[in-house]
């Protein structure tokens, strides 16, 4: 015969079981301590940060670094441009071969687009180890959570998820911009692609006082 403790023991350890799986669910949505930001906002912190980070970049690269290893850069960028431009205009583009950079200009527009990448994910791998927040976040009052400990991401998590932010919408766009947002339709917490890699996710602080005054 079948002994009831054991059997109220089977039924308490399947609902724990039961619970441990949706435990990230419960805290992670619009009415849990934790309400995930929606990919609106997220996508408006997003681009409040490529404009920052492309002006600062473009300034840095093109007027610091690119006068110093690569002399006469600009000059020979605004005389591209302008065959380019001419190009363009011109009623016979057809029958004329699109202009290229010269071979030095080349190099240059190479190694600025190296610059400009590797800026980025220093922006984002720092901002995210160090403050949890970017600006563009820090401006829509998101900020980045880690879904092991519900506490900031340690270091070495926020270094790892802005490489993975920086390669998926810069070194495989537009694949890696589908597959990150492709995650949304698979999870209920609204984490992106480098957020589950990352393990990671984005709270909106605003539905987070939101619930709190509730709860109150």
């Amino acid at each position: 015969m079948s002994n009831p403790m054991q059997k109220n023991k089977a039924s308490d350890s399947d609902v724990l079981k039961s619970d441990s799986k949706n435990a990230l669910d419960l805290v992670f949505n619009d009415e849990g301590s934790l309400p995930p930001a929606r990919i609106g906002i997220r996508a408006l912190a997003f681009l409040l940060d490529i404009v920052l980070v492309s002006a600062v970049a473009a300034i840095i690269i093109w007027k610091i670094v690119l006068p110093q290893t690569h002399p006469g850069t600009y000059h020979e960028f605004i005389l591209w441009g302008e065959r380019l431009t001419n190009w363009v205009s011109s009623s016979e583009r057809s029958e004329i071969a699109l202009p290229k950079p010269n071979h030095n200009l080349s190099i240059a527009l190479n190694f600025a687009n190296e610059l400009h990448l590797l800026t980025f994910w220093l922006y984002f791998s720092l901002s995210e180890a160090l403050f949890a927040v970017t600006l563009g976040k820090k401006a829509c009052r998101l900020r980045t959570v880690s879904t092991i400990t519900l506490s900031p991401p340690p270091f070495v998590t926020g270094v790892i998820r802005g490489g993975f932010k920086t390669a998926v919408f810069f070194f495989i766009p537009p694949l890696g911009f589908i597959a990150t947002l492709s995650a949304l339709l698979f999870n209920k917490r609204r984490q992106m692609g480098h957020d589950l890699l990352s393990r990671t996710i984005v709270i909106d602080e605003k539905m987070l006082t939101r619930v709190d005054i509730n709860y109150v």
